[in-house]
């Protein structure tokens, strides 16, 4: 009963918490609205789980939160979010029951509701952050969230069908948590690592990555002991990949397979087709082999012009060159520019929208790296990166501040260093860019006086026109019919 009460008690929203929390809720509650009203003719009135795919168009985001919604299936990587598809069956038996009574596929209201709470429990994880753990005043802390939101792809996070805004309240409450248990001396148990690392790990395997490095952080030398290490990291962790494992086994090998003999199927029919043509068509062949090798010939040339073709395609030409074409390698990318891409997409389009190929997607029309028309916009980067180097000087004696930095450099490593998604990398923004203003929060609580003023100025008219560029933008794209 004590363990329920404070489970309870954490998700409790305070009166200074609602009260702060109104103007974001009253845009996020419009942005949703304008999302759904997007799609709202096609999406509600369809149970085609293809038909999401197809029209659904917000940058590199997934629709298959809608699929899944409207008609329950594995769609997703098991072994990047193994629980995924689980966690959204309740909410995919609400709906049919919706359907039921009103003939309406309800899966882009019953989305919008989930982000809603989302955001608002997000903004109050990150706001009792501020003020809990690093200390800050009600004002500081306010501003410190706000800016958290006025990110591009945070706000995006936030209105699109996709498993990120999921990871990032998940992230921030175990970042909370960790937090407060840093103040106070305690340490993770057993349980509560586990129950944090299959909700985090579920959504998103590499976040259950980001708990145990919180763990050990918080714990110590404790995460060492045998007794944590194996039942409270390593069982869940085999147990969850075992998971992951048999739900490919048992559900996406059998689909493959079965598309696979479909395409073998399809290609002997065309190259039964072509050594036809050329047996209907050929004056100086006469024997049956002469015009099957002839025939092969040409389907062999046609498949050479398909690649061609597809090659220069925004969906292979943007993709990057991985390091293998199976396992794990297939993810990885390492012909995308890095330095490019952390200017214009890493710390360009994840803070502040591209008015050229405006939410474009670059597996599609868009470019892989756009660059932004005014200087201006790069001076917002150096301005962000100048703050949060300058929160990590102040912190830098901090535990907590080093925790949230392994954090961020785990995430370095995946996107820079492998070029895991690096392509668009801009839509995994949520997975890690709300460290930036807590970090920043150790610069306010440091700096006093004229100083401490000042920053509230520098932010403020951040924060501010952030929300403005953004906003713009997001809006002028969510107003035209889809």
């Amino acid at each position: 009963m004590k363990t329920l009460f404070k489970i309870f008690k954490l998700f409790i929203i305070r009166p200074s918490e609602w009260i702060a929390s109104i103007p974001l809720m009253a845009y996020f509650t419009w942005l949703n609205y304008l999302i759904v009203s997007k799609y709202a003719d096609l999406f509600m009135h369809t149970q085609k789980t293809t038909d999401f795919f197809d029209h659904f168009r917000v940058s590199g985001f997934d629709s298959l939160i809608y699929s899944t919604l409207t008609q329950w299936h594995l769609a997703f990587f098991v072994h990047r979010h193994p629980l995924l598809a689980d966690f959204l069956w309740p909410l995919t038996e609400l709906n049919s029951m919706f359907y039921a009574l009103t003939g309406l596929n309800m899966a882009p209201i019953i989305v919008a509701v989930i982000l809603m709470l989302f955001t608002l429990y997000t903004f109050v994880f990150i706001r009792r952050t501020m003020r809990e753990v690093i200390g800050l005043g009600r004002l500081d802390a306010n501003l410190l969230t706000y800016l958290t939101f006025s990110f591009a792809f945070i706000t995006l996070t936030y209105i699109v069908p996709d498993h990120f805004a999921g990871s990032m309240t998940l992230l921030t409450l175990t970042v909370y948590l960790a937090g407060k248990k840093m103040q106070t001396g305690k340490t993770f148990t057993i349980f509560q690592t586990v129950v944090l690392f299959l909700l985090t790990a579920g959504v998103t395997m590499s976040n259950g990555v980001k708990t145990f490095i919180m763990a050990l952080f918080t714990n110590g030398k404790r995460f060492w002991r045998p007794g944590y290490l194996i039942l409270g990291v390593l069982l869940p962790a085999a147990l969850i990949w075992g998971f992951a494992q048999w739900q490919q086994n048992k559900y996406i090998e059998p689909r493959e397979q079965q598309k696979a003999a479909k395409r073998r199927a399809q290609s002997a029919a065309e190259l039964r087709a072509y050594i036809k043509a050329v047996a209907d068509t050929t004056t100086t062949l006469y024997d049956s082999a002469s015009i099957a090798i002839e025939g092969k010939r040409r389907y062999q040339q046609h498949l050479w012009e398909v690649h061609d073709r597809n090659m220069k395609d925004p969906w292979n030409a943007n993709k990057g060159k991985p390091i293998s074409k199976t396992g794990f390698g297939a993810w990885t990318d390492i012909s995308t520019p890095r330095w490019e891409s952390t200017v214009e997409n890493l710390l360009g389009e994840g803070f502040q929208l591209h008015q050229d190929y405006l939410l474009e997607d670059c597996l599609r029309t868009k470019p892989a790296i756009v660059k932004y028309r005014a200087w201006y916009s790069y001076a917002i980067e150096i301005l962000i990166v100048l703050l949060f180097v300058g929160g990590i000087w102040c912190g830098r004696r901090s535990r907590f501040l080093w925790m949230l930095l392994s954090c961020l450099a785990f995430d370095m490593v995946l996107h820079l260093g492998l070029g895991f998604g690096l392509n668009e990398v801009y839509i995994m923004t949520a997975h890690w860019a709300f460290i930036i203003p807590v970090v920043i929060g150790y610069l306010f609580h440091k700096e006093h006086g004229l100083r401490h003023f000042s920053l509230h100025i520098i932010v403020g008219m951040l924060t501010l026109w952030l929300w403005l560029w953004n906003g713009l933008l997001l809006v002028e794209y969510l107003s035209v019919g889809s």
